[in-house]
């Protein structure tokens, strides 16, 4: 029972595994960018255990993104407000970029709330 248990268990972490990275080959492709899916299971990989390379960030990152990223490379800190006004892209867009900075571990959120400033590591 507990061997069957675990072999459950690994068959789904596989099967997860390979639809993550199908899903995010797939919509890279839908964004325009020309990636296979070892290509994106590499990336997904690096990702886990450090620091994405500016090189694959700029593969997997849309256009808006890349130009938050290019922004927050220049300075030290910043919030929400100051990216929006500099980069002229809308506050949901800015939001989600961030996100997906701090779960790449690019950058770091400082404070909380209207006060939340953003550093590049």
């Amino acid at each position: 029972m507990a061997k069957n248990k675990l072999t459950n268990q690994k068959y789904w972490e596989v099967l997860k595994k390979k639809t993550l990275i199908e899903s995010t080959a797939a919509s890279m492709r839908l964004s325009g960018i020309d990636i296979t899916e070892k290509e994106a299971e590499r990336i997904i990989n690096d990702a886990k255990t450090s620091s994405i390379s500016d090189k694959d960030l700029n593969k997997i990152l849309s256009p808006k993104q890349l130009a938050i990223w290019e922004y927050l490379k220049k300075i030290d800190e910043t919030t929400t407000g100051e990216i929006i006004k500099k980069t002229k892209i809308a506050r949901p867009t800015v939001k989600q970029a961030l996100d997906k900075f701090l779960r790449l571990k690019k950058i770091e959120r400082i404070g909380l709330g209207r006060g939340t400033r953003y550093k590049k590591l």
